[in-house]
């Protein structure tokens, strides 16, 4: 007997003995028979001679395998010699017992005492199945996960696999399709079957078959075919979806799909959509990289197959998988991309001298078509990881998406462009909301350091005359944001400028978005560098290192750490200090009034009611979410406040009045002095109220909003009052004299002053009812404070500082205390509580 038998070009070698009992089921119980060594034997066989003379006058040989168990104490006694022949089902009970029956009918079961001897028995059968004797198949049962009954899983195994030759009939497909579906079953039926597929590709064959079927009007056969590729894409495998979106199969593949037993008396359309209404693979420049136009191809077809052609058929693992390739195909195309420099050269053409724009055929054409190419590469990177769409971002704006953005505003007058580029620098700015600045700002110390002088921003000296060229880097897109914004006409197009203003102008996770000079690092991706060093330098220098040098690194790592923060802080006001000095003068131009001009000759400018009511927004967000002396002093000296208030008079829609009232109260809301001081002292509640008067008898919007700004007074001058009470006990305590006055006492006082008719025919509004108690409230500790004022002047005593009020007329140039951002005791102040 060899020890080693070559078998169809497989070398078979018997295995090494591994230690078992042998046991024999007799009269429904199990016998030991013995213990021994047990081995995996394949030997050769001469077939009969004379059959053989008969049939090929050659001698051939014939396989043999066996599972052989010898006695441990006499080797030579053979306790077990099974064939592996006919049939034979093995089972792989748990992990080291291998059960059958043998084509005698006895019921044979080999406990070893390892598992690992089990498996080096199971891998004999397979090999033995798959060269040897195809129709023996191994199977694992084990415990079900609830501890009931038992699961089955096939190892290895014959296979039923479908009939290829031709001719194809409706039996032939019908047997197919139902070999498709019963492989399902188990994994091991399923690879096989995946494997037949691809090897003799199956996919190419259905299509053939499918040709013939629809010339011949084989309505059945052709639902038949149908339905087995709908089975092939149900196994769920990367290799078949492919196979079937390449160049050679995809338009049978569409076509086959057309047809659908659900609707078997109509037939889509999509082959024709594909060659006739589907965006075609165009190249603005020549790609060279054949690869690369496959991926693309194959991306747009599963997207098709997936949103289209199988929306209906798709369950949940399918529709994962196909977002999985999908997804790996684009971060491919992303990263081929940034290497190839295709796209560095279809950003050029935005930046072309003047001599060279003719060397470009319909150059105009190309440049809308890259705004498309664009779009399509931002939208497929935001299922990228956060470092590499950082990474891709900062190549695109380095390469120049800039320029591309500049003649999407500036020369494109198709609307569908330019929500195209707003939608792409929104995405770009929602991932990193200081990208632009940061790249900016480091443009600006290389510009440096070649120049040996310091990146002083320019500043805007108020000639607008070339307004334009003193544009810091970081603002040339907030300009051209505004600028569109104040032009443009689209509703959509402003409410992606408005989406994408309130992301660069919101201060909340901006420290969050700067990287510093990590190249390629995401969001907040130093301070997140140093927390890692700082932690694992810890624990691994924890034993090796004294407690002294531990100090001195915490040292160093927190100094550069405060060195980041601090370059991130400056970064940040430097940001909002160019806004305010270069855009909102521009951004807000309509709000904007001389206080030389009259307001009647003021208004007599008309702006879109609609573009006001953006404005007025963002006026509200500015005023509540940055800091407050920058945004203040803006506002005020601006004199916005002005005409927003007139924007609340008859003249304007409805809207726009509520947005204007939306506003000043957001701003009250502050409980900022200067903000109640300048607005009453200009008299600006008095829009409020002629909005009032016209509504006062009815129950509408206006109204409610308008009772929302008394309930809102009530409601803070009740908090002011406690909070006067925690401050006269303190000074009951220290001695300290601490003005009790509030901003919403010294309103509800001017309100009652100056608009008492109006709020009393509304009296029955429990809000000001109950403002009308604080102000009976004020007047008696005034006539109070009369009296004790008289002896004060009586006993010559000077009035402590409680019996003063405040002085609305105060100067609005006095020094202005700077003040955290948010209200006024450094808190920051949530929109949604504002609004």
């Amino acid at each position: 007997m060899d020890s080693t038998v070559v078998s169809e070009g497989h070398t078979f070698s018997n295995t090494e003995p591994k230690r078992v009992k042998v046991y024999i089921l007799e009269n429904n119980e199990w016998k030991d028979t013995g213990t021994g060594f047990c081995i995996g034997e394949v030997s050769t066989k001469d077939e009969d001679p004379e059959q053989n003379a008969k049939d090929t006058g050659t001698k051939t040989e014939k396989k043999e395998a066996f599972l052989v168990v010898s006695d441990e104490e006499y080797p030579t006694n053979i306790l077990l010699r099974s064939q592996l022949e006919g049939n034979i089902e093995y089972q792989r009970q748990e992990e080291t017992l291998i059960v059958w029956k043998d084509l005698l009918g006895h019921d044979i079961a080999l406990s070893f005492e390892e598992s690992l001897g089990c498996d080096r028995l199971c891998d004999f059968i397979v090999q033995v199945q798959r060269h040897i004797e195809e129709n023996i198949s191994l199977v694992a049962v084990r415990s079900g996960d609830d501890g009931i009954g038992s699961v089955h899983e096939i190892i290895t195994g014959p296979v039923t696999l479908p009939f290829t030759g031709a001719p194809q009939n409706t039996d032939t497909l019908f047997e197919a399709l139902k070999i498709f579906n019963e492989n399902t079953a188990y994994e091991y039926l399923k690879n096989e079957t995946v494997e037949f597929v691809l090897q003799n590709d199956y996919v190419a064959m259905l299509i053939k078959f499918f040709e013939t079927a629809e010339k011949e009007k084989e309505l059945k056969n052709l639902l038949l075919i149908s339905n087995i590729v709908k089975s092939l894409i149900l196994y769920n495998q990367r290799d078949i979806l492919e196979l079937m979106v390449d160049d050679e199969h995809i338009m049978g593949v569409v076509g086959i799909l057309e047809y659908d037993t659900e609707f078997p008396t109509m037939k889509a359309n999509h082959r024709e959509y594909l060659k006739l209404d589907a965006p075609t693979f165009k190249e603005i420049l020549p790609l060279e990289n054949d690869d690369l136009k496959l991926i693309v191809k194959k991306c747009f077809r599963l997207q098709f197959l997936k949103d289209v052609v199988l929306v209906r058929f798709l369950d949940d693992h399918n529709f994962n998988l196909f977002q999985d390739i999908i997804l790996d195909l684009e971060t491919c195309i992303i990263d081929v991309l940034e290497q190839e420099p295709f796209l560095a050269n279809i950003l050029a053409l935005y930046d072309l001298p003047k001599d060279e724009e003719n060397s470009f055929d319909d150059l105009e054409g190309k440049k809308n078509d890259g705004i498309k190419l664009i779009h399509q590469c931002v939208q497929m990177s935001k299922n990228l990881e956060d470092r590499d769409k950082t990474k891709f971002y900062k190549a695109l704006v380095t390469m120049g998406l800039f320029n591309v953005l500049g003649y999407a505003f500036n020369v494109v007058t198709d609307p569908v462009l330019r929500i195209l580029a707003t939608d792409t620098i929104v995405t770009i700015i929602e991932h990193d909301i200081l990208l632009v600045h940061n790249v900016a700002y480091k443009k600006q110390k290389l510009e440096a350091k070649k120049n040996n002088n310091s990146a002083e921003p320019l500043q805007n000296d108020g000639d607008d005359t070339d307004m334009d060229s003193k544009i810091t880097d970081d603002m040339k897109f907030l300009m051209i944001l505004s600028k569109i914004l104040l032009s443009d006409k689209s509703p959509g197009l402003r409410e992606q400028i408005i989406q994408a203003l309130n992301t660069l102008l919101h201060p909340e996770g901006c420290f969050s978005s700067l990287d510093s000079d990590m190249e390629g690092m995401g969001s907040g991706s130093m301070l997140n560098e140093f927390n890692y060093r700082l932690n694992s330098e810890h624990n691994t220098n924890f034993n090796s290192v004294t407690k002294m040098n531990e100090n001195m690194e915490d040292r160093e790592l927190n100094s550069s750490m405060d060195s980041i923060e601090n370059d991130q802080e400056f970064q940040l006001n430097e940001y909002f200090n160019n806004f305010y000095k270069q855009i909102a003068p521009v951004l807000f131009a309509p709000l904007i009034r001389s206080q030389d001009i009259p307001e009647e000759d003021a208004t007599k400018e008309t702006f879109d009611d609609h573009l006001l009511i953006h404005l007025v927004k963002l006026i509200s967000f500015i005023a509540t979410e940055h800091t407050r002396i920058s945004s203040r002093k803006f506002i005020l000296e601006s004199h916005i406040l002005k005409n927003i208030a007139a924007l609340m008079k008859p003249t304007h829609i409805l809207q726009l009045r509520l947005t204007a009232l939306r506003c000043i109260k957001n701003i009250i809301c502050l409980d900022d002095r200067y903000y109640h001081r300048y607005l009453m002292t200009n008299n600006l509640y008095d829009n409020i109220f002629e909005l009032l008067k016209e509504n006062i008898k009815s129950d509408n919007l206006a109204n409610s909003c308008i009772q929302d700004l008394f309930r809102l007074i009530v409601h803070r001058y009740t908090i002011s009052n406690i909070e006067n009470s925690n401050i006269e006990e303190l000074r009951q305590q220290t001695g300290v004299r601490i003005s009790k006055k509030s901003n919403f006492s010294v309103l509800n006082k001017y309100l009652w002053n100056r608009f008492g008719d109006t709020l009393r025919e509304i009296s029955d509004v429990p809000a000001v009812n109950d403002m009308w108690s604080f102000y009976e409230k004020t007047q008696r500790e005034k006539a109070n404070a009369s009296h004790s004022l008289n002896d004060h002047i009586l006993n010559k005593i000077s009035p402590t500082e409680e019996d003063e009020d405040i002085d609305i007329s105060m100067s609005l140039s006095e020094n202005v205390p700077d003040e955290a951002p948010g209200n006024a005791d450094g808190r920051k102040r949530l929109h949604s509580d504002i609004e």
